[in-house]
């Protein structure tokens, strides 16, 4: 059986995001709605009230409100399928994308797939998430867990025995506020997304995958190199 071709792992700098491509930085799904908020008429904690300036001066929040992606982390998965241009499968193969909501990174392989495959009559992206997502057109979209059962058949079904060349997550638990515990979290999303990766991934296929830096990273590297010709 052939192996699995490239793993890019990217780790994200636990506190302040950096605009480096292999580094992501945190984002609130809502942001966008933050944003439009008079934030002089709300009561907020000190923390949450200087959050909500940062994303108010963020670029990339402003960018992505332009560009009506859903999260600022979109532009790091753009940069990334720039610079790996062999990360997009060919039809019929498909992109599954793990913890998928509020849907920054389907809408730009949801782009990238319109501007290559546009006659493909059925959806190629499969996007799952415990949390709902509005529509994307040209992705199907599954609410539950990744990991039980149920999802798992109602994935197959979505994939219409078409291959996974691409498998995506960008998820994040939520956040303690200490930096161990949940950069321990996050590595465990990450193990069940390997773990999933060995059922759903098509021989050939990629992967790529979030963490935050300062938990066990080399050890998930070190798995991931015995199961990828290449690990980023």
């Amino acid at each position: 059986m052939a192996t699995p071709t490239k793993a890019i792992v990217a780790g994200a700098r636990y506190g302040r995001p950096t605009n480096n491509v292999n580094s992501f930085p945190m984002c609130n799904p809502f942001a966008n709605a933050l944003q439009r908020r008079d934030m002089s008429k709300k009561k907020s904690s000190g923390s949450s009230y200087r959050y909500m300036e940062r994303q108010a001066r963020d670029p990339f929040v402003k960018k992505a409100q332009a560009e009506q992606f859903r999260a600022r982390s979109s532009f790091k998965l753009v940069e990334l399928l720039d610079k790996h241009r062999l990360l997009l499968p060919q039809a019929p193969m498909c992109i599954v994308d793990c913890g998928a909501a509020p849907g920054g990174w389907s809408q730009v392989v949801a782009r990238k797939m319109d501007a290559t495959h546009a006659d493909d009559q059925m959806p190629r992206i499969v996007a799952i998430d415990i949390l709902p997502m509005q529509a994307i057109p040209g992705v199907h979209f599954i609410r539950g867990d990744f990991l039980e059962a149920e999802t798992k058949r109602q994935i197959a079904q979505a994939l219409d025995n078409r291959k996974v060349g691409l498998l995506l997550s960008d998820m994040a638990p939520a956040f303690t506020g200490h930096h161990s515990v949940d950069a321990d979290r996050t590595m465990n999303l990450c193990e069940d997304v390997v773990a999933f990766s060995k059922e759903f991934l098509a021989p050939g296929g990629s992967m790529v995958l979030k963490f935050f830096m300062g938990g066990k990273e080399s050890e998930l590297r070190k798995e991931l190199r015995c199961m990828f010709k290449t690990v980023h």
